[in-house]
């Protein structure tokens, strides 16, 4: 129910399974998009399966957070085509946007391990932390019966939510909306707030320092990428580009990826990447920013707010991203 995402065959974040991308318009190559498709995928099922631990008053067994809809058709996104307007789906199934967690088999209800910001679910008053017990009046035990329970119903409805919060019973009612893009969903996450801090990252390449000291007062690009990304390299001279041009500006360009350390050196140094690369071998960093499709870029301005985040490929969206860097470079 984090229920978002572009979730396709495999469920979301929410679900622990993963959004599948089609191929930009500018790259109509059938293979192009299964490969997209499997940036996709390959980067979000080991990272959701590790993310935050359920509150400690409601013990969760080891399950990997769970959204809605678990397997909904993918809606075309500015993450895969050139139209950056169309972020949302105008039809399908409801959204909520709570992520779930499979509670222990003896204590009902479904686990809110999280709320999307200005999701249906956050509007209707739902907590992290609360327990979901039935969905109007259907008990549900598992995510997947609330993924299912939400998924049956169409953008519009209302639905009314029974749960339990610190044991006490609630009842709210929730209108459920379109399944958001995956872009559109880490829009709604990140956008106009503080950056979160860098994980333990191991230098490629560069010198750049990743002390928030250091950083202050400069225009930052971040982008998730990984070594076997077929969109990542069609970005990636694009950074390079953006780098050399920008840095004496205070511009900062940094790549971070879960791959092996060799293979990030040797694919840096084949596709003559100018621009500082970095390794996340325990994945904090990653998982503080949800990069779990790639590419995921960030643009974080001089205050170190999130003013941009695009999510796949897409020609019409790095267009204005370099407008907004080129603009960001101009605010003193």
């Amino acid at each position: 129910m984090l229920a978002h995402a572009v979730a396709s065959p495999a469920p979301h974040p929410h679900t622990a399974g993963l959004p599948w991308y089609r191929a930009s318009k500018t790259l109509a190559a059938p293979l192009f998009g299964l490969m997209l498709a499997a940036c996709a995928q390959a980067t979000r099922a080991p990272a959701v399966a590790r993310q935050t631990s359920a509150p400690a008053s409601a013990p969760v067994k080891t399950a990997p957070a769970s959204s809605v809809p678990a397997a909904s058709p993918l809606p075309e996104s500015p993450a895969t085509r050139d139209d950056p307007e169309a972020e949302e789906n105008t039809d399908g199934p409801g959204w909520l946007g709570v992520e779930l967690a499979l509670r222990m088999p003896d204590e009902p209800g479904v686990l809110v391990r999280g709320v999307v910001p200005g999701s249906p679910a956050e509007r209707a008053g739902v907590h992290t932390g609360d327990v979901i017990t039935s969905v109007d009046g259907t008990t549900v035990g598992r995510p997947s019966e609330l993924v299912a329970e939400v998924s049956s119903r169409h953008p519009g409805a209302r639905v009314a939510l029974s749960l339990l919060r610190g044991g006490d019973p609630h009842l709210l009612a929730a209108e459920l909306e379109s399944l958001p893009s995956e872009e559109a969903l880490m829009k709604k996450r990140f956008l106009s707030i503080t950056a979160p801090a860098f994980g333990e990252l191991k230098q490629v390449q560069g010198n750049l320092d990743l002390n928030r000291d250091s950083l202050r007062g400069k225009v930052l690009v971040l982008e998730f990428w990984a070594t076997w990304c077929a969109p990542c390299r069609l970005t990636a001279p694009l950074l390079s580009g953006w780098s050399d041009r920008h840095a004496a500006e205070g511009l900062r360009v940094i790549g971070v990826t879960g791959d092996a350390f060799a293979l990030a050196a040797d694919s840096a140094r084949s596709q003559r990447l100018t621009y500082s690369i970095f390794v996340d071998e325990e994945g904090a960093t990653i998982r503080a920013y949800r990069a779990f499709a790639l590419p995921t870029l960030f643009v974080i301005d001089r205050k170190g707010l999130v003013r941009d985040v695009m999510v796949g490929f897409s020609s019409a969206r790095l267009r204005q991203v370099d407008a907004l860097v080129r603009q960001l470079l101009a605010e003193r």
